[in-house]
């Protein structure tokens, strides 16, 4: 099956083969706006099988497949790889490893989100493809931020776990922001912000006193899907999650681009009692944005680095260098937020939940 879509203001056709997670990746896309199928695109994708590995030249690691106009990330879930015509990103490949039947079953217990790797298919495409495909496109950058739409796109940025989902879910869900995304944003270097449709993962932690959100995302649950989700809450609420589509979740999405408004770095501190708000420069929202990317990103920049090593190695032009990057993400970020506000929210350590929320939209809704 081939689509094409607007994605992060490009055109993406992607082809799959006629199976069960092919149809599951179409129809999770579908709520991108389509292309004319006409129309050139800008990067072609294609769900396979398996990959051919007869034009690998150098493996430096093991796991980095190196050829002069490509190279494949190899992980447990998943294999990628990136295709390029003089150094410009033209095709990403990409399989799931499932296994046996046994091994699928057991990788759905196990799992997150009671899925299997095969099942996992939209979460795959975007964490592991869709998303790093935006680094090779010069005029893009990308924030590690959920976002709202509220006549201007406003980011909430920070490390894993300070409460960004929460607080989408607060302002979408109960006072009727759009949702723009839920954990990585892309933008551009005119400040434009793209939505990033990939369902967002609800944990169990952020149910508290939300049953109406969990009313959505469980109606239609099987038996094992709740023992699943109980069991795992049990040992901790932040090991079991649900991808949720987005639209079922929210009475309003954003399928447009829309401009950048402001940033909200979300910080715990031990030195308030109270939530503060202290406005930081452009430059410093682009440094904090930085360090968080590089961590939630680390693998695939591990591979940008392995690549230049073997291009070295192999007396090839290097496709795109690590340094390069990360200069390219800054000064994009950095362009971006010309005409836009950059906050840092600090907030207490032991406050309780209900009260970081409550208070946090509050001071969103004022400004």
């Amino acid at each position: 099956m081939k689509k094409n879509y607007t994605i992060f203001g490009k055109v993406y056709q992607i082809n799959t083969i006629d199976n069960y997670e092919g149809d599951l990746l179409h129809k999770e896309l579908d709520i991108y706006p389509p292309a004319d199928s006409n129309q050139p695109a800008d990067l072609v994708i294609n769900y396979l099988e398996k990959l051919d590995y007869e034009k690998t030249t150098l493996r430096n690691p093991s796991i980095h497949y190196y050829n002069s106009q490509s190279f494949r990330i190899e992980l447990k879930n998943a294999s990628i790889e990136f295709h390029f015509n003089e150094n410009k990103l033209v095709r990403i490949d990409f399989c799931i490893k499932q296994g046996n039947t046994l091994r699928a079953t057991a990788n759905k217990w196990l799992s997150y989100q009671f899925t299997n790797r095969k099942e996992s298919i939209g979460f795959i495409f975007h964490e592991l493809v869709l998303i790093p495909s935006a680094f090779f496109f010069p005029d893009l950058t990308i924030a590690h931020a959920s976002a709202i739409d509220d006549n201007g796109v406003i980011l909430f940025g920070g490390t894993g776990g300070v409460g960004k989902t929460s607080l989408e879910l607060e302002l979408c869900y109960h006072e009727g922001k759009s949702f723009f995304a839920d954990d990585i944003v892309v933008l551009n270097n005119a400040g434009v912000a793209f939505p990033n449709l990939a369902y967002p993962k609800i944990y169990a932690y952020n149910l508290v006193n939300n049953d109406d959100i969990k009313k959505r995302i469980f109606h239609k649950a099987g038996i094992l899907n709740m023992l699943h989700w109980h069991s795992r809450k049990l040992i901790s609420p932040a090991i079991v999650r649900r991808r949720v589509n987005p639209s079922v979740l929210y009475n309003n999405v954003a399928q447009q681009p829309s401009k950048l408004k402001s940033v909200y770095f979300l910080v715990k501190d031990g030195t308030t009692d109270t939530v503060t708000i202290n406005k930081i420069s452009h430059e410093e929202a682009t440094k904090l944005n930085r360090l968080v990317l590089e961590t939630e990103y680390h693998i695939f920049y591990k591979h940008l680095l392995w690549d230049e090593f073997n291009s070295i190695v192999a007396k090839d032009k290097t496709k795109l260098k690590y340094e390069d990057l990360i200069n390219k993400i800054e000064a994009n970020f950095l362009q971006s937020l010309s005409n836009s506000e950059t906050f840092i929210i600090n907030i207490p350590l032991h406050i309780k939940h209900k009260d970081f929320i409550r208070q946090v939209a509050d001071i969103i809704n004022k400004r």
